[in-house]
């Protein structure tokens, strides 16, 4: 009931026509807690710099999909835990590398879980090499061994009424020879119910979204889980055509060494809304059977935050010129710059905002 309660008073977005904003929505905050029964609920967990979720489905069966590294193994035991779990029926390894399997190998030690699913590619670390020991290991609900499933597009189950999860990917013969053959071949899954559509990407890069548009996979969702933390070369014009989403989720560690997310990404998600495990910590979506998408955080955006601009471009912008007539910034490459005498330089965005100006269109993208 409590959780009823608390996701009564959340801002609905409607499916149908989400508002455009790439400002960090202002979401109430929640506590980790069970899905309510007969709902769909997806749970993106803050791992720190690499990917989890939890899929709990209508009828109570549940699916997490990666684990963050080694040592936030204890941390996802202790938020499954808090979100009712008792048991996995379907664990997925979208790829070997250790920022999305880590956490898995304590999961494995701490829960029965039904079904294993990886690429099972030919892969050397130490981690990869504890994960396949976590699983020989582990124990079923049952009592016996989990089943270790080799995925590959074409794979579909039906966890609960009217609910399907489709792989698209990889498929055989698996990519090498690509600048990450482990990201390229990520498991990339789509959740599709009467209410609506999640799509998972693992870390995808280009050579992996070019074989997903040539098996002309259906990769229209509601919800994008953004590929590889955010990285440019994880997105492109192309693919967000295709996927068109109304939300996207960008799973990545507060100031990572890598500089995640990129700002040529941010750029490319101007106009969907996007929510950030740095930012928001776990963010919580439910479906409902009205076809809305009820959100919450654990964590409120800062004040900081909350002041970016309204443009993902205009937020990394190091200098905008400003008119002084219109009140208007402008990128400094802006074909449309006031004239001289009626410029106003800004160090940043932030700054011209703080001053009066609106971004001019050359900066929201319209």
């Amino acid at each position: 009931m409590r959780a009823v309660l608390q996701f009564a008073a959340l801002v609905l977005l409607l499916l149908a026509g989400c508002a455009p904003s790439s400002k960090p929505p202002a979401e109430p905050t929640t506590t980790l807690e069970p899905a309510p029964s007969g709902t769909l609920q997806v749970a993106f967990l803050d791992v720190g710099q690499g990917d989890s979720a939890l899929i709990t489905f209508p009828n109570g069966k549940t699916m997490l999909i990666d684990g963050g590294e080694t040592e936030q193994g204890r941390r996802l035991v202790r938020k499954l835990r808090q979100l009712g779990v008792r048991h996995i029926d379907w664990l997925v390894a979208s790829h070997p590398h250790s920022d999305h399997i880590g956490g898995l190998i304590q999961v494995l030690r701490a829960f029965p879980v039904g079904e294993v699913w990886d690429i099972a590619m030919p892969f050397e670390s130490p981690v990869y090499r504890d994960f396949l020991r976590a699983v020989r290991n582990a124990r079923s609900p049952g009592g016996r061994r989990p089943e270790f499933r080799k995925v590959r597009r074409g794979l579909t189950v039906e966890p609960a009424p009217k609910v399907r999860v489709s792989v698209l990917a990889p498929s055989e013969p698996l990519l090498t020879g690509t600048r990450s053959d482990p990201n390229n071949n990520s498991v990339v899954l789509r959740i599709d119910s009467p209410s609506g559509s999640f799509l998972f990407t693992g870390d995808i890069e280009r050579e992996g979204r070019q074989r997903l548009y040539v098996a002309r996979a259906n990769l229209r969702a509601d919800v994008l889980k953004v590929s590889h933390h955010g990285a440019a070369n994880g997105t492109d014009r192309a693919f967000l055509r295709r996927v068109s989403p109304r939300v996207a989720v960008i799973s990545v560690g507060a100031g990572n060494r890598y500089g995640h997310p990129h700002r040529e990404t941010l750029a490319l998600l101007q106009g969907i809304r996007v929510y950030r495990t740095d930012w928001h910590g776990d963010i919580l979506m439910r479906l409902s059977t009205d076809k809305k998408l009820h959100v919450a955080t654990t964590r409120s955006v800062s004040a900081e935050q909350a002041q970016l601009p309204s443009s993902a471009r205009a937020a990394h912008l190091s200098v905008v010129i400003g008119n002084r007539k219109s009140r208007v910034y402008h990128a400094p490459d802006c074909t449309q710059l006031p004239k001289p005498e009626n410029r106003v330089r800004f160090r940043s965005a932030q700054e011209a905002e703080r001053a009066g100006y609106r971004p001019h269109k050359c900066i929201e993208g319209e």
